[in-house]
C-alpha cells in the first residue's frame, strides 16, 4: 500500500509518539539493571498494554490493516497490570484468587475474539458488530471496577498508616490517585465515544482520537512518575535502615541542671522524632504530659526559634549529613528530603535554602 493512501494526520502522529514512548520506557527498564525490579516490570506491562492497545487501533485507522483483522484485547490487561504494580508498590499481598479474577476477563475476551475471527458460530456482520460493542461496554465497566478496587486499596493503606512508625515507610500515594483520575477521565471519554458510534452507525475511528491521546498522556504519566516514585521509595528504605541502626540504645545522660528543654531536645534527637513529617506541638506535648502553650514557650525561650523552625533545623542537619556522605551520592535529593522528615520536595528546598542560603543540590556539590 502506497504511503499517500494511508489515512495519516496530526492526531495519528501524536498518538504514535505516545505509543513509541511506551515502548522506549519498556526497553529502558528491561535493559537497565538499575530499574529491573518487580514493581517496575508491572509498571512497564501496564504501559505496553496501553501502547499495544493504541497501536492496533491506530493501524486500523490509517488503513494499514483491516478492521476485521484479529485484535488482542489489551484493554483488559491494562488495569490488572496496574493493580499488581500498586500492590507491590504499597507492599500489599495479593491473594491468588483475586489475581485469577482480575485476569479472567482478558482470557474470556481473547476466546471471544478467536470465535469472532474464525466465525465459528457463523455470526452475521450486524451480530458481530453488536457483540463487539457489548464487549467494549463490558471492558469499560471492568476498567471502572478496577479503578474503584485500586482506590479502595489506596485509601485502606493510607488509613492503616496514619501514625508515624520509624520501622515503616509510608509510600507516596498522591501520584497514584492522580493517575487514576486520568483513568476516570479516560473512561468518561470512552462512554461518549461508544455512544456516538452507536448513534451514527459508523466505523469512523476518528471519534476515538481524544481517548487515544488521553491514553498517550497516561502512558507517560504512569511510567515516568511511577519509576521515579519507586526509585525514591526504595532509596528511602535503604536510608531508613541506616537511620535505625544509628539510633543510640540509650539516651544521653542529663545532669541535675538540665531543664525540660534539654530533655525534650534529647528525646526528639535520640528517638528521631523529627523524621515524622506530621510531628506537631500536640504530639510532643502529649508525650511529655504538658500543655501545648507551655511547650511552645519552652522551645521559643531556649532555642530562639518557633517549634516549626526548631524541628526543621534538626531535619536540615540530618539531610546535610546525608548530602555530603559519599555513601548517599547516588541517592536522589527527594529521597534524602523525605527521609529527613519533610513531607514534600518543595518544603525541603524552601526550608533548606532558608537555613543555609543554598539549595540542597548546590550544598551537595560544594558550590
Amino acid at each position: 500500500m502506497a504511503s499517500q493512501e494511508l489515512n495519516f494526520n496530526i492526531f495519528n502522529i501524536i498518538i504514535l509518539i505516545g505509543i513509541f514512548q511506551g515502548f522506549v520506557f519498556g526497553f529502558i527498564v528491561f535493559l537497565n539493571k538499575n530499574y529491573r525490579i518487580p514493581s517496575n516490570y508491572f509498571l512497564v506491562f501496564t504501559a505496553l498494554a496501553l501502547s499495544f492497545n493504541n497501536l492496533q487501533y491506530l493501524l486500523i485507522d490509517i488503513d494499514l490493516i483491516e478492521k476485521l483483522y484479529f485484535q488482542v484485547p489489551f484493554e483488559f490487561l491494562i488495569m490488572p497490570m496496574f493493580f499488581i504494580f500498586v500492590n507491590i508498590y504499597l507492599q500489599i499481598k495479593s491473594l491468588k484468587s483475586i489475581l485469577v479474577v482480575v485476569f479472567s476477563p482478558f482470557l474470556l475476551s481473547l476466546i471471544f475474539r478467536i470465535i469472532i475471527k474464525f466465525n465459528v458460530i457463523l455470526f452475521s456482520d450486524k451480530k458481530i458488530q453488536l457483540l463487539l460493542t457489548s464487549e467494549e461496554y463490558l471492558s469499560l465497566f471492568f476498567s471502572i471496577l478496577m479503578i474503584i478496587l485500586i482506590l479502595y486499596k489506596i485509601f485502606n493503606y493510607e488509613k492503616s498508616r496514619t501514625e508515624f512508625n520509624l520501622s515503616d515507610i509510608k509510600a507516596k500515594t498522591k501520584w497514584l490517585k492522580q493517575a487514576l483520575i486520568i483513568g476516570v477521565l479516560t473512561c468518561i471519554s470512552w462512554v461518549f465515544v461508544i455512544k456516538d458510534n452507536i448513534a451514527r452507525f459508523e466505523e469512523d475511528l476518528s471519534t476515538y482520537y481524544p481517548l487515544w491521546i488521553i491514553i498517550s498522556v497516561l502512558v507517560y504519566w504512569i511510567v515516568y512518575k511511577g519509576i521515579i516514585e519507586t526509585r525514591i521509595l526504595n532509596q528511602r528504605f535503604d536510608i531508613r535502615t541506616h537511620t535505625i541502626k544509628s539510633i543510640p540504645t540509650t539516651k544521653k545522660p542529663l545532669s541535675v541542671n538540665d531543664d525540660l528543654f534539654l530533655e525534650i531536645e534529647n528525646t526528639i534527637v535520640n528517638e528521631k522524632l523529627f523524621l515524622n513529617p506530621n510531628l506537631s506541638l500536640e504530639l510532643i506535648a502529649e508525650k511529655f504530659d504538658i500543655s501545648v502553650s507551655h511547650l511552645s514557650r519552652v522551645i521559643n525561650k531556649n532555642s530562639n526559634h518557633s517549634f516549626t523552625d526548631f524541628i526543621n533545623r534538626l531535619r536540615i542537619n540530618e539531610s546535610k549529613e546525608m548530602l555530603i556522605n559519599p555513601e548517599y551520592k547516588n541517592y536522589t535529593i527527594e529521597a534524602i528530603g523525605y527521609e529527613s522528615g519533610f513531607n514534600s520536595k518543595s518544603n525541603f528546598y524552601t526550608a533548606f535554602k532558608k537555613e543555609t542560603q543554598k539549595t540542597p543540590s548546590a550544598y551537595r556539590s560544594g558550590k
